[in-house]
């Protein structure tokens, strides 16, 4: 849904523009509230030393720092090379302080600082969760170390509740903060998932009567809440400071894993863009650039105006225009059966590698240097995680 949301602010598809998908920038809050529950789950029992909190904060950053670096590296490379090809539009120029291609703003990305008010959005736009999600992983790894686990529900309930106050008193604009109050938006959704996790935990050996019919309602009050939150990027409602609660209670009736939306849900396919649900939120911003790019060309070779204002649900909009509203959707399923199998080749060959080389470092910085062991074939590992 990001992705798709990203693609129709680029190239004019008129038809798309649905109030769910033009608010689709809120499903990063899924996201963030989904990534509280998970490691609040995994975690929240072995953060009781310095050691551990370093060994944790090592597994996340072998989570998601080595393919932030790659796609980045390779993004600087591919605007580097259009910049000294000297033909191309002024959006893409590289600068030292100032642009979406700086020096300054390339090294705030590298750091995974994108997400502090330090600069505005830049190099690969959504990698400003990214960075959000990293140091909301050491507040909480703080929180737990210094406040136990049972006191963690509260503090995470305090947490996420001042931080969706300060959005809704400070932010312009509300849950569609990114570089300016990122952190303070992930820290909202993340400590909702926490305390959601909680509550789970309280409920899970009650049986859940009538579970489809739960899991359709919830879809529907995300769909709702979505729908309302506001109208597009541009004009966002206050009330869509209450994306975690909304979020979290589709996790909690998800969790139970009991109704047919949860078995669909479990499908090969959906399981697979799940492994690769990372990649593709990584990849898909820098490629759409590159796509533009390669629009802006064929416009310039040939004499069309490719990129034009066009209001957007009341808000004029550079896009470009294909002309043919089938032939721009066409281009968005070409471009999205493209991003998926660059997502699914990516987690092979970056995420996996990396996100386990990490963990034999964090387990031997737990051990106090003791435990680092190079690990078994991927062939007895795929048995092992099966076997589980």
């Amino acid at each position: 849904m990001v992705l798709v949301y990203h693609f129709i602010y680029v190239i004019r598809i008129d038809w798309l523009h649905w109030s769910v998908i033009s608010n689709s920038y809120l499903f990063v809050d899924f996201f963030f509230a989904l990534s509280g529950f998970v490691v609040c789950h995994a975690y929240r029992r072995r953060l009781g030393s310095a050691r551990q909190v370093g060994g944790f904060l090592l597994r996340r950053a072998g989570r998601l720092w080595p393919l932030h670096l790659a796609v980045l590296f390779v993004f600087m490379l591919a605007i580097m090379a259009i910049n000294a090809g000297g033909y191309h539009p002024d959006s893409l120029l590289i600068s030292a302080d100032a642009g979406n291609y700086s020096l300054a703003s390339l090294l705030l990305n590298a750091a995974l600082l994108n997400s502090m008010g330090f600069y505005g959005m830049a190099w690969n736009g959504p990698a400003w969760s990214i960075g959000a999600e990293f140091y909301t992983y050491a507040l909480f790894a703080g929180v737990v170390l210094l406040a136990g686990t049972r006191r963690l529900v509260p503090v995470a309930l305090v947490l996420s509740l001042a931080a969706m106050v300060v959005l809704l008193i400070v932010a312009p604009t509300y849950m569609n903060s990114t570089a300016d109050y990122g952190f303070l938006r992930c820290i909202a959704g993340f400590f909702a998932g926490v305390a959601v996790h909680r509550a789970h935990e309280k409920l899970r050996g009650l049986d859940l009567p009538f579970a489809t019919a739960w899991e359709i309602a919830a879809l529907a009050l995300v769909g709702l809440f979505v729908a309302a939150a506001g109208t597009g990027p541009d004009e966002v409602r206050p009330f869509s400071v209450l994306a975690p609660a909304v979020f979290g209670l589709a996790i909690l009736v998800f969790a139970r894993d009991a109704g047919v939306l949860s078995a669909l849900l479990r499908a090969a396919p959906l399981r697979a863009l799940g492994r690769w649900s990372y990649s593709i939120y990584l990849i898909h911003m820098p490629l759409l650039v590159m796509l533009g790019y390669g629009l802006w060309l064929y416009g310039e070779e040939n004499g069309v105006a490719m990129r034009e204002p066009i209001a957007v649900l009341g808000h004029m909009k550079n896009l470009y225009d294909l002309g043919d509203p089938w032939l721009a959707t066409a281009l968005l399923v070409g471009f999205v059966v493209l991003i998926v199998a660059l997502a699914a080749l990516s987690f092979r060959l970056i995420e996996v590698p990396w996100r386990d080389h990490i963990g034999r470092l964090a387990r031997n910085h737990e051990a106090g240097g003791r435990a680092y062991a190079p690990l078994p074939p991927r062939s007895v590992l795929a048995a092992m995680r099966q076997s589980r």
